[in-house]
């Protein structure tokens, strides 16, 4: 999980491993590694949640956590319009160490606050109209968290 701080990467992975929000930012300091086991396609799946600390820069050393990476979400917190720059700019970066095939999704967070939104209907148009999947979620509501990672456990199940 890559993003900007404070745009509920951690939040995401509280709501999704333990069913658990809480309104305190603690901000996460290097990587938090969390596991969830799911089944998809019959297939028992151990998921490895690597919720990356959230920067607007990230360095060559915090890049080198991606390397082995199955797949990627990037978080996005819809009422700050530059956390978007910064993941689309997360998502050119991963691609140079990854590769292109890698499965990715945009994660449009915090769907709660929606009419404080920076981030509109026509910003994610013409993100969709650019071939970039994304999901409106909500870590306090707990709306698509499921979802996410089970289509991206999904897509990694696809790409083998």
């Amino acid at each position: 999980m890559l993003g900007s701080f404070s745009v509920g990467k951690t939040a995401l992975v509280r709501q999704y491993v333990n069913s658990i929000f809480s309104d305190t930012y603690l901000s996460t300091v290097g990587v938090k590694i969390s596991k969830k086991t799911v089944t998809v396609n019959e297939q028992e799946l151990n998921l490895l949640l690597w919720d990356m600390e959230g920067q607007d820069n990230y360095s060559l050393v915090n890049m080198s956590y991606l390397r082995g990476a199955h797949g990627l979400l990037f978080v996005v917190d819809g009422t700050r319009g530059e956390t978007l720059t910064v993941a689309l700019k997360l998502r050119v970066e991963s691609m140079k160490i990854l590769g292109s095939g890698i499965p990715s999704l945009f994660i449009i967070n915090k769907t709660d606050l929606e009419p404080d939104w920076e981030i509109t209907e026509k910003i994610l148009v013409s993100l969709a109209s650019k071939g970039v999947t994304f999901f409106k979620t909500s870590a306090k509501t707990g709306l698509n968290v499921e979802k996410i990672f089970l289509t991206l456990a999904e897509s990694m199940v696809e790409k083998g």
